[in-house]
């Protein structure tokens, strides 16, 4: 179990800010001519390979998925046809909400038509848990200046869920008369506010800030490990029926990532409740890959990363992935579901890898509200229809394009604290609460 953690690919565009971004190749150097928003985090975006999630509402004309050549992002949008009714309606991928979180939902739209000016709104219906209907909500009008050559215009308003809310379900309307043609892509769902604060640093979560609470993912299976053995006075190696520990063999320690430093077996220990994992300056750190594999399942690790000495701009990259039991690889693809480029930083990040590289090498999604020096619990779903990412049991990516959640075979679940640079690191510590599997 030699895992050689891939780093990203130059050239992708990575769009931060306060909510949760995806990131995909660049767009070319030449966007002139092009309109439109480069953030599309919600479900079926950029309705890349079909429609799923998006639709005719009230009055509006069945649509259907088409290409376009002058969105800055998108390669492909729903349309509406100039069938629609007046003041047609159309329904986008729906949202899991919380009750009293707020939201910001939003698209990126095109009009032409015979009228000279319209405007948009984005709208939602919200439903609970047992799909009762509790109201609407109207965001506020867009003017959308209609044209017969492709142009895209944001609209975009911020929504917070009632009381009993479990599911927003968001349409948009058109404020026009008949025969308008309608076409919106690059859909985007980004929290405002949250319904509850982060937990301590020293307070576990509660069952429903956990993926497995929240979506109700049922009971851990025993390969799950809640690291209560051990001592801070007598620590513990983790586990040997449940983890294979990097450098347990004769010499004590592997080759590092990419061959930079080592990965040695003393570097991770249990001290009661916490396993501890260290990247010393040396370049010494740990590994652990767990005995248990599955094809589709669900993970979670409750986790944070802490800089142990001054900033020296070398710093350890804390990561979360699922690894193929086969060892091959990119053939077998690789999930990192967490990667960070420095411990304790504020951005979430994860890397989706293709089997075989196919078509493209990797997904990117970044989240840049989270300390992740503080705990949080990171969850990973993968299924044969996608893979999809949590964060104390909130939605933060999820991808089912060209089938990258087609791993070949069973993956394993692997806690690396990985060195990017050789030597001279600042040191840091990854330490882990409990580490969770699920199947379906």
């Amino acid at each position: 179990m030699r895992i050689q953690l891939a780093a990203a690919v130059a050239g992708l565009v990575v769009i931060t800010g306060t909510g949760i971004t995806v990131a995909h190749a660049a767009a070319p150097a030449a966007d002139a001519g092009r309109t439109g928003s480069r953030v599309n985090t919600c479900a079926n975006p950029v309705v890349d390979r079909d429609v799923t999630g998006w639709g005719r509402h009230g009055t509006g004309a069945t649509g259907a998925r088409v290409a376009v050549g002058a969105h800055v992002a998108a390669g492909y949008a729903y349309r509406q046809p100039a069938a629609n009714g007046a003041n047609p309606e159309m329904y986008l991928p729906q949202k899991d909400v919380v009750a009293g979180e707020r939201w910001s939902f939003a698209m990126d739209t095109w009009v032409s038509g015979p009228a000279t000016s319209v405007t948009a709104r984005m709208q939602v219906d919200w439903y609970s848990a047992a799909s009762i209907y509790l109201g609407h909500t109207n965001g506020g009008e867009v003017a959308v200046t209609p044209n017969a050559a492709e142009t895209w215009t944001r609209v975009a308003a911020e929504f917070t869920a009632p009381a009993g809310a479990t599911r927003a379900n968001v349409t948009a309307r058109l404020a026009a008369p008949a025969g308008m043609t309608w076409s919106a892509t690059a859909c985007d769902y980004q929290p405002v506010s949250r319904a509850t604060p982060s937990p301590t640093p020293t307070t576990p979560a509660p069952g429903g800030d956990t993926a497995a609470g929240r979506h109700n993912w049922g009971t851990p299976l025993p390969a799950s490990d809640e690291f209560n053995y051990g001592s801070t006075a007598a620590p513990a190696k983790p586990d040997a029926t449940k983890w294979k520990l990097a450098g347990s063999e004769a010499t004590g320690c592997w080759a590092g990532h990419d061959g930079n430093g080592r990965r040695c077996e003393e570097n991770s220990r249990v001290l009661g409740g916490i396993l501890r994992m260290t990247g010393d300056a040396d370049g010494d750190t740990g590994l652990l890959g767990s005995l248990y594999d599955q094809r589709y399942g669900r993970w979670e690790v409750r986790a944070r990363s802490q800089a142990t000495s001054p900033d020296n701009g070398r710093q350890y990259h804390p990561v979360l992935l699922l690894w193929p039991r086969s060892e091959q690889w990119p053939q077998g693809a690789e999930y990192d579901y967490l990667e960070n480029s420095a411990p304790g930083e504020q951005c979430a990040g994860a890397f989706m890898h293709y089997p075989n590289h196919q078509p493209k090498e990797q997904e990117h999604a970044t989240r840049c509200d989270v300390d992740l020096s503080q705990w949080h619990n990171f969850g990973f779903e993968w299924t044969p229809q996608h893979v999809k990412g949590f964060i104390d049991g909130e939605q933060w990516f999820v991808f089912d394009r060209d089938c990258i959640q087609c791993a070949p075979g069973p993956m394993f679940q692997t806690i690396q604290l990985d060195n990017f640079h050789g030597g001279n690191l600042q040191t840091a510590v990854f330490e882990v609460d409990w580490a969770r599997v699920y199947s379906l």
